[in-house]
């Protein structure tokens, strides 16, 4: 992640420009409530998502997680979503206009539009997938990098028991739909060190809002930290370099 430009698309909170017909949107506080946030997370999820997100649906569906990346997993289903769905991050882009098909020159699975004979390939896509994750500060670490065998086989039961628990408290109403955006900008607002209020945060880009309240949050950690160490309570020998360092980078 650390090839994107860190001022210009979080901090300026600029749109990435793949080509004349794909741009990547940055959208503002205020545009993702009038979309509806709970849509906007799930088309986040859809565009962004790691195979293992979903290795039990896959693996019912005869497809082995490990198998596949980002990129088949948006192959398979980009050509589903409509463009009142991806439109606040993909704009005008008809994703329902391409068609899954193969680079007869590499061999490479690729989306075609007939209507103007545009492609979005692997490495458009890679494109799009490293921004989205970047302004959103969505790591791009494997949590569960199983091997095969015994590991991979607890792996499925485990994610296969969460999934019906979560239906079973869906069901039974015992989930409670909390607003991520909610508990950062009143976080935010209410912290002397966010220079906005309720009105123009709205304005704000989405990468700027996880700017301000990953950075707040990680001089509020360097501060505790620096507590502990006066007080004789921890061991500044064991600790990083990076984590005292006001000004490091806040992705991983």
């Amino acid at each position: 992640m650390n090839s994107i430009n860190g001022f210009k698309y979080i901090i300026s909170g600029e749109n990435l420009r793949i080509n004349h017909y794909i741009t990547v949107f940055n959208p503002t506080i205020k545009e993702i409530g009038l979309y509806g946030e709970n849509d906007y997370w799930q088309l986040v999820h859809l565009l962004t998502r790691k195979p293992y997100d979903i290795a039990v649906e896959l693996v019912d569906s005869g497809i082995d997680y490990q198998s596949i990346d980002e990129y088949d997993l948006f192959y398979m289903a980009a050509n589903k979503i409509s463009v009142e769905q991806s439109c606040i991050l993909l704009g005008r882009l008809e994703l329902t206009d391409y068609t899954q098909t193969v680079n007869q020159d590499n061999g490479q699975l690729i989306l075609y539009n007939p209507k103007d004979h545009t492609v979005i390939d692997r490495a458009i896509y890679h494109q799009i997938l490293k921004y989205l994750r970047y302004i959103h500060f969505i790591s791009e670490k494997v949590e569960y990098d199983v091997g095969n065998g015994m590991a991979k086989k607890f792996f499925l039961e485990r994610m296969r028991r969460k999934k019906k628990k979560r239906l079973k408290d869906m069901e039974a109403g015992r989930i409670r739909q909390e607003s991520q955006l909610y508990t950062m900008t009143s976080f935010l607002i209410n912290n002397q060190n966010f220079k906005y209020n309720y009105d123009s945060m709205k304005e704000i880009k989405i990468s700027q809002l996880y700017e301000s309240f990953y950075r707040i949050m990680h001089n509020y950690q360097i501060s505790n930290i620096n507590t502990g160490i006066y007080s004789g309570t921890i061991d500044k020998t064991k600790l990083n370099t990076e984590d005292l360092d006001l000004l490091r980078s806040l992705h991983r």
